[in-house]
């Protein structure tokens, strides 16, 4: 029977081939429509960019793992590398989703017909640059939210610990025994 470490890292390695494959369809179609958005080269550019990061992230960050996993095999403090190069990875396609949410929402509604007009974009990346955009704020959101939430739960317990250990000190008996 699988433990919950194991649905961890199922669950893990998952999201991982999901985001990647996502990040994959970024990069082909950004280099694959480079020249084809006149109306907003800029989101093409963003598509390729932040394909590359995740992918470069993801790579990155498995090696970095791995490596730290065989070096200390017990002990639980292991993963900040890994949790660090997340966040600035985040930190990263978050600033680059700000100059690619630019570029997509400033050309709202472009030419999806006419590949001569000024106001042309494929369809693909303009829908898939602009979904990423949103996706991209909408995690940071959470991730920030839940962030914060798990700080004060960790900051009330670690008040609530010490509270307990303050009471302790004054018990010279059994009967402060909770």
């Amino acid at each position: 029977m699988p433990t919950s470490a194991h649905n961890l890292l199922i669950g893990t390695a998952i999201s991982l081939i999901c985001i990647n494959m996502l990040a994959v369809a970024m990069i082909i179609l950004g280099a694959g429509n480079l020249s084809n958005c006149p109306v907003a080269p800029g989101i093409v550019v963003y598509l390729f960019g932040s394909g590359i990061t995740v992918v470069f992230s993801t790579f990155l960050g498995v090696a970095i793992q791995r490596r730290i996993n065989k070096k200390y095999p017990l002990t639980i403090d292991r993963r900040w590398p890994t949790t660090a190069l997340n966040l600035v990875a985040l930190f990263i396609n978050v600033a680059w989703s700000f100059p690619g949410g630019y570029w997509v929402f400033s050309s709202m509604v472009p030419d999806f017909s006419d590949p001569t007009s000024p106001l042309y974009c494929h369809k693909d990346s303009f829908f898939l640059s602009m979904w990423t955009c949103i996706i991209t704020w909408c995690v940071a959101i959470f991730l920030l939210y839940f962030w914060v939430k798990l700080d004060r739960a960790i900051v009330r317990n670690d008040i609530k610990s010490a509270s307990q250990e303050d009471d302790s000190r004054y018990c010279e008996d059994s009967s402060c025994e909770t």
